[in-house]
């Protein structure tokens, strides 16, 4: 052994078992600024000599994040990774357990995941990634006392029965009364997944749902059912026809964020058409594919739910730049405004309209410090129009003011590009009195 290192070891083996203890729990934390290491903290720190070894496995709270990932089949059948689980969950008693499972190619898988059942009671953070069938042994689960948060993702294959025929067996998680956040991906299966797994929707306050082929009714249900929401964030389908029967307002008093993604062809107004999100303060819509949006029922919802957001964000809606003013005179307390979107054409009216004029008797979006606004400009945008209302946004003294100063410009660079230098050079000047000016 090298001399130095021995030097080094020497040293530490007079350190006091209580503190050897945390400076372990340091270097295990997940945000330690360590390089990639060969192993986990736990193990690695166990292999330096039998005293570190000691204190290593006689320190339960060292052991409470458990980690396993088989990447591919080389790797398989190499670790007997049932006894691996059995040892390492074993160590961390009493304390809640952090468990991660990613598969791609489950050779006995089954065995590990009923190695984790008997530890049920003691979960505290479950992230699942494996092909559909191999959830199947939740269904063993009597009780998740200490279950706060699941992530759940799976690649759904067809197996001889269907995985619809036993996936509704899957209770598990109703008995997690601790259970407030969930995220769900899934690949394949049109929905099955997230509908046939059962969660204590009602009691939830932070919710994410990816599912590829879900039902736009399903995604919709489920949602409204979540009355705690206070984030949530879905990737869904849309409806194939116009006109849904009426459904009654349904109020989700708590939502303050959501970022929904509607994948066309279809429509997505009718998500909007039973709600009341009174609470809600940063609204992300993002349309892909062919997917068609109703100004009108929005401005319904909008003005039922009395938005009062602070922060919107409009990617590839497609609405008319009248439009866009409306929705933002309804929207006065916005502090962000985030527009991207080829389907939005913008004109010089949105520079004019949001350039500040002392005299105004009313001002849009006085609160406004945030700007992004990328591929959406017309080509008879006036490049005065858009310096101007920056610069009448931007100031460096401090006199009284009737609209908040302008902070952050993120602007489509190569827009600016191809208009005269002048444009940028008086943006420039904003930039270098303490404007942040983004270059998208």
């Amino acid at each position: 052994m090298d001399a130095a290192v021995q030097g080094v070891l020497s040293h530490t083996r007079l350190l006091p078992y209580e503190l050897l203890t945390e400076i372990f729990l340091k270097v295990a934390e997940p945000s330690y600024p360590a390089r990639e290491l060969p192993l986990p903290p736990p193990l690695l720190l166990g292999q330096v000599c039998s005293t570190w070894r000691l204190v290593a496995h006689g320190t339960p709270k060292l052991w409470t994040r458990f980690s396993l990932e088989v990447s591919n089949e080389s790797q398989e059948g190499k670790v007997d990774h049932v006894s691996f689980a059995k040892a390492w969950l074993s160590r961390a008693h009493p304390y809640p357990l952090h468990v991660c499972l990613y598969v791609e190619s489950p050779i006995a898988l089954g065995p590990i995941m009923d190695v984790i059942i008997p530890f049920a009671d003691r979960l505290q953070v479950l992230e699942l990634s494996l092909t559909f069938p191999h959830f199947h042994p939740l269904v063993n689960i009597r009780s998740m006392a200490l279950l706060e948060s699941v992530f759940l993702s799976a690649d759904i294959i067809y197996d001889v029965q269907g995985p619809a025929l036993w996936a509704r067996r899957i209770t598990a998680f109703m008995a997690a009364p601790c259970l407030r956040k969930v995220t769900i991906f899934a690949v394949g299966g049109e929905g099955l997944f997230c509908c046939g797994i059962q969660m204590p929707w009602s009691q939830l306050t932070e919710l994410c749902i990816e599912e590829d082929g879900g039902s736009a009714d399903g995604f919709r249900d489920v949602f409204l059912q979540c009355t705690n929401l206070v984030d949530c964030t879905l990737h869904m389908a849309t409806w194939e026809e116009e006109v849904i029967p009426n459904i009654p307002i349904v109020v989700l008093p708590h939502l303050q964020k959501l970022d929904i993604t509607f994948t066309g062809p279809g429509h997505s107004f009718p998500f909007f058409q039973p709600l009341s999100l009174p609470a809600l303060k940063s609204l992300t819509i993002t349309i892909r594919g062919d997917c068609t949006w109703s100004h009108e029922d929005f401005m319904e919802f909008a003005l039922c739910s009395l938005l009062d957001l602070e922060r919107l964000s409009f990617k590839r809606v497609p609405i008319y730049p009248h439009e866009l003013l409306q929705i933002l005179t309804h929207t006065q307390s916005l502090i962000e405004l985030d527009i991207a979107s080829e389907s939005l054409y913008i004109d010089t009216t949105l520079f004019d309209a949001l350039s500040y004029r002392e005299m105004d008797g009313q001002h849009l979006l006085p609160k406004l410090e945030a700007l992004h606004i990328f591929e959406s400009w017309g080509d008879d945008v006036v490049e005065d129009s858009i310096a101007g209302m920056v610069e009448s946004r931007w100031w460096t003294d401090d006199p009284p003011r009737k609209v908040s100063r302008l902070k952050r410009a993120h602007l489509d660079y190569d827009f600016m590009k191809e208009h005269s230098s002048r444009l940028w050079e008086r943006l420039e000047r904003c930039c270098r009195e303490g404007l942040t000016l983004a270059r998208v």
